[in-house]
């Protein structure tokens, strides 16, 4: 059997647009044996919605990773249980050299990644925003009060 959940994450920014959410932050795909965990597009965002690293690859990579993580941790995976990554850049030369801070977050074996350069994300004061892919045991999920 097939089930979805969609979560928002209380310790995470929620963006609304004419005052409604416009997106899940955190979708759950559970099956028989896994659990896929889907999260969308992290930014630099605080939990208050102000952006961190203005002008900082390697601080708005550091939140960013912070975001997934925290995301993850919502529904009780970890960062070792990340497969999958998409990350869009605006500039592929400041990403490279900050690129060493995601890292500190994945470590071997890593999960396959995609890195793509936009002209630009939501706001122009943002240099990067990672959407990730996970898959956990059933056992382990966790699921808010929904």
């Amino acid at each position: 059997m097939l089930e979805r959940y969609y979560i928002t994450p209380d310790n995470t920014y929620k963006v609304a647009g004419n005052n409604r959410i416009l997106y899940t932050p955190v979708v759950v795909v559970k099956t028989g044996d896994h659990a896929h965990l889907y999260i969308a597009g992290r930014t630099a965002r605080n939990s208050a919605g102000a952006l961190e690293g203005k002008g900082d690859m390697r601080a708005q990579i550091r939140k960013v990773c912070e975001n997934i993580r925290i995301s993850l941790e919502s529904v009780g995976a970890t960062l070792a249980d990340v497969t999958r990554t998409t990350t869009y850049v605006t500039d592929m030369k400041a990403y490279f050299e900050a690129s060493d801070e995601r890292l500190k977050f994945f470590s071997v074996p890593l999960p396959t990644s995609t890195t793509v350069v936009v002209a630009g994300l939501a706001m122009p004061e943002m240099l990067v925003e990672i959407e990730a892919e996970a898959i956990i045991e059933p056992e382990r999920l966790r699921l808010p009060n929904l």
